[in-house]
This record gives structure tokens, C-alpha cells and sequence, in this order.
């Protein structure tokens, strides 16, 4: 049985190797090493706003989809198909369950920081 954190890692590679296609380049790879601030100052619910409105670059909108996608696996309440909709249900979660999220998302970043260092080009 895998523990929690092999599951992180084992996400977090697989999206190296699918979303970022095994490189990543410097400035991705510094904006990755940013994100867990950006949550931590502003929340995760804001910050996947920002990054989703920010979409038109690469970095910010593989971020968010990773983010997304762990987080849907993770919490199924969260699951939905449009990025819109995951953004809502934000809303509706209480307090204990936006913080389990956010706690989440920050564990799971601290191996997409590592992973990012690793196969920076």
C-alpha cells in the first residue's frame, strides 16, 4: 500500500511527464517554486483565480490544471469538468474543508517544486 506521500509523488510525475512533457523550463520552474506563497498570502480559492485568469500563459494554466486535477482526485466534492464550476464549489465548502484543501494542494506543490528543479532545462 502506497503512503500518502508516494501518491503526491507519483501525480506530480506523472504531470511532469504529460503536462510539462519530462522539461521544465527556468521561468516555469521559478513561478512553481512561487505558488505555495501566493496561496499562503492569498488563499487558495483566490489564487486559482488569479492563475486561471492569467491562463493565456502556459505556466499559469498547466499550474492551475494540476491543482485541479489533484484536487479532484482527492476530494471528490470538488470534481467537476468545467473550471468554472470548480472555482464555485469553493464556496460552498465550510471552513475545516477549504482549509483540508488548501493543506492539500501546498503538500502536494512542495513535490511539484522538487520535480520541477529535478527536470529544469
Amino acid at each position: 500500500m502506497q503512503t500518502k506521500e508516494q501518491k503526491r509523488s507519483a501525480f506530480v510525475l506523472t504531470q511532469i511527464q504529460t503536462v510539462f512533457h519530462d522539461r521544465v523550463d527556468k521561468e516555469t520552474a521559478n513561478f512553481l517554486v512561487g505558488v505555495p506563497t501566493l496561496i499562503l498570502a492569498n488563499g487558495l480559492a483566490q489564487s486559482l483565480a488569479f492563475l486561471l485568469s492569467k491562463k493565456k500563459e502556459q505556466k499559469h494554466k498547466d499550474t492551475f490544471q494540476v491543482i485541479k486535477e489533484w484536487l479532484s482526485r482527492e476530494m471528490p466534492s470538488l470534481k467537476t469538468a468545467s473550471d468554472i464550476d470548480f472555482l464555485k464549489k469553493f464556496a460552498d465548502l465550510k471552513q475545516s474543508e477549504y482549509l483540508a484543501a488548501q493543506e492539500e494542494a501546498l503538500t502536494m506543490l512542495q513535490w511539484l517544486k522538487r520535480y520541477a528543479r529535478a527536470f529544469e532545462v
